[in-house]
């Protein structure tokens, strides 16, 4: 019996060219369909270099004012006892006039935790601090701080030189001073701080598209 030969048909150089490039451009389209189609990554949350640049974030200004009103005494030990003798003193009424600058350093600002999914951040911020505190002493009618009465008790007034004036008008600012201090420092005045820190920042991640909850150190 004969054997059967099967003729394969034999393609041209052409041809064969052609069906290269359409698998080729069959493979490219594919690839460049699924760089289309790839799931966009999640962006990042806003660069705190912004915040940064900040500095310190000033929130709150305390307009200060207070009347410090003390006597200075004059004294004189008597020998050999543990007595004194009061000879007299000075007055002091001082309306004292300031203000205070109340706000938290942004350069410490750290991102606690973030979603980049649903786009929301946990943003670590330091306590707010006292930046500046002082005691007015411009003129009364710039509202600056005066001494209403300074006046002598006792033999104070007889007393020749007496440094007692002078004395208490340094405490009297000494006082005030402290008072103003005091008044940053208060509860209330750092919570006013951060109620308005967070007013200021949150509109800005806002606008971003992210949404942050401000978490304040101890």
């Amino acid at each position: 019996m004969a054997d059967t030969v099967v003729a394969t048909p034999r393609r041209s150089p052409l041809a064969a060219a052609l069906a290269g490039t359409a698998l080729g451009m069959v493979l490219g389209g594919l690839g460049l369909w699924a760089v289309l189609h790839r799931p966009a990554a999640p962006p990042p949350p806003p660069a705190l270099l912004t915040l940064e640049d900040m500095g310190h974030l000033v929130s709150v200004k305390v307009r200060y004012a207070n009347v410090i009103e003390f006597t200075q005494q004059i004294t004189q030990g008597i020998p050999w006892t543990q007595w004194e003798l009061k000879l007299g003193g000075t007055q002091v009424l001082l309306v004292a006039r300031g203000d205070c600058l109340v706000g938290a350093d942004m350069r410490q600002a750290r991102y606690e935790a973030v979603d980049a999914a649903a786009r929301t951040a946990v943003l670590r911020l330091p306590a707010p601090v006292t930046l500046s505190a002082r005691v007015q002493h411009g003129p009364r009618d710039q509202g600056g701080s005066y001494f209403y009465a300074v006046q002598g008790t006792g033999i104070e007034p007889l007393i020749p030189g007496s440094a007692s004036h002078t004395q208490a008008i340094d405490t009297a600012l000494q006082r005030a001073q402290q008072d103003v201090e005091r008044t940053c420092q208060a509860s209330s005045t750092v919570a006013t701080a951060k109620e308005n820190a967070e007013a200021v920042l949150k509109p800005l991640f806002a606008a971003t598209g992210w949404t942050v909850q401000v978490r304040w150190q101890p």
